[in-house]
């Protein structure tokens, strides 16, 4: 990850106007969810993982960043120099969550079009396919692809005009594991070129070993943003220890001990607790626990989100937030 930034936007906010009728005006609308003072910095050639529960304000601060929602209040900068909104479009590639590529048209033809909107020669065009592994089937018809070349096409449109910030929006939705593989190794890649870019996705595993850092987006508000190890510092984590077992821990013991995860299958069971049980694997082992896995793990995305917003595992990927909900307090600062 480079040191240098590539784009940086200060206490950028939107709020999506929504119907509000009365008798009196059928067409009044007010303020409703949105995005709030977000102040963000994207290096070079980094790549960033944007987490947040459902209806936080994802896609909202994705279409914010890429030039496609004005900024009602904040502003975008680049080498010092304040942007206006075409000039931040010229200077970011958006990939949709997803497009519904369905035509008899060929993949030549589509990058064509594309590159004549986006004011790009046809051969530069044809590099973005080159570029996305798609130059040996620019002849397929776009009801052909599969779903991973569909993401590919789209990801080859984005990178038109040469962008310098890459904007993903959930682009692993539905692909397949050696889909999502190859896409992941396309993206690193693409940073090693650098070329920044921002991933909003629910694959959070999926994420853990691609990005450099996090953005933990929450009601409308990044609560913070840094590498794991920055974040685990700052939400005072401790360091865990996943456990393998044979057989289900005694009650006794589970009481001596902080139990973060608990998972049964038809032949083990995984604890995953705080470290700092020293005597713990000698007593499972004297109380015939035959123990097939012993060791200290980082915290995933999951666990730093939970611990970033205060909610549990079982809600955070199954609540929909409204992002125009009382502010939280973000990491090392105060509530507005």
């Amino acid at each position: 990850m480079g040191e240098d930034v590539a784009m940086k936007f200060s206490s950028i906010g939107y709020r999506h106007h929504i119907s509000n009728p009365t008798w009196y005006n059928p067409l009044k609308k007010r303020k409703g969810a949105g995005v709030s003072h977000v102040d963000l910095a994207i290096s070079k050639g980094e790549i960033i993982g944007l987490v947040g529960t459902n209806g936080a304000g994802k896609t909202t601060l994705l279409r914010m960043i890429s030039g496609i929602l004005p900024l009602e209040h904040g502003e975008v900068t680049s080498n010092g120099t304040t942007l206006d909104i075409d000039e931040l479009r010229s200077l970011v590639g958006f990939m949709p969550e997803q497009v519904r590529w369905s035509s008899q048209q060929t993949i030549q033809q589509t990058m064509t079009e594309f590159a004549h909107l986006r004011g790009c020669s046809v051969q530069s065009a044809l590099d973005s396919l080159n570029v996305v592994g798609l130059k040996n089937r620019m002849d397929s018809t776009l009801d052909a692809l599969s779903q991973g070349m569909r993401q590919r096409l789209s990801l080859g449109i984005a990178l038109l005009g040469t962008p310098s910030v890459l904007v993903l929006d959930e682009p692993f939705n539905g692909m397949d594991p050696v889909a999502i593989d190859a896409f992941k190794r396309l993206l690193r890649s693409l940073a090693n070129k650098g070329i920044s870019i921002i991933i909003s996705s629910h694959h959070l595993a999926e994420l853990d070993h691609l990005i450099d850092t996090i953005a933990l987006l929450h009601r409308g508000q990044l609560l913070a943003h840094g590498t794991t190890d920055a974040l685990q510092a700052s939400l005072g984590f401790e360091q865990m220890t996943e456990i393998l077992s044979d057989k289900e821990i005694e009650q006794s013991l589970l009481e001596t001990m902080n139990v973060l995860e608990h998972v049964q299958t038809d032949h083990q069971h995984r604890y995953v607790i705080e470290s700092g049980q020293s005597a713990l694997l000698e007593t499972l082992i004297a109380n015939n626990h035959r123990i097939t896995t012993w060791r200290v793990i980082a915290p995933t995305l999951i666990e730093l989100l939970c611990a970033a917003t205060g909610m549990d595992r079982a809600s955070i990927g199954m609540e929909v937030e409204q992002s125009n909900m009382i502010p939280l307090r973000t990491i090392g600062g105060e509530e507005e």
